[in-house]
């Protein structure tokens, strides 16, 4: 099965956050979610809509809450990452495609990309 992967970088005080989700055109599709290169969480199903985790995580001002949202929508999904309910900007995006559900691409076969080009046929007018 081929997938097509999207990745977001985020950098959360010293700690890289990243959140990778991939599809196939069949409905499958698959998310993890790593910290400093450790996967924190990782699923996978047919058809879902919507995936969401959170993990505590330290702040200046004591504990608090880091986010992850992904929602399918038509022309892509989206990726939101809050740090206590404040919203966080993604430092940069990658894509890759490869074929194996429940496998994910080498480090080096992510590419980064300004915006996803996958979906870049289904947006345009």
């Amino acid at each position: 099965m081929k997938l097509h992967g999207q990745r977001w970088l985020y950098r959360v005080g010293n700690a890289e956050v990243i959140v990778d989700n991939a599809f196939s055109w069949w409905g499958w599709g698959q998310e993890r979610w790593l910290i400093n290169g450790e996967v924190i969480r990782e699923t996978g199903g047919w058809f879902e809509i919507r995936r969401a985790f959170d993990e505590s995580w330290l702040t200046p001002l004591g504990d608090g809450i880091l986010a992850v949202e992904l929602r399918s929508r038509l022309t892509g999904v989206d990726c939101s990452v809050t740090l206590d309910g404040e919203a966080l900007k993604h430092d940069a995006l990658f894509e890759a495609s490869w074929r194996g559900k429940r496998s994910w691409p080498a480090a080096d076969d992510w590419k980064e990309v300004v915006d996803f080009s996958i979906f870049n046929v289904l947006r345009q007018p």
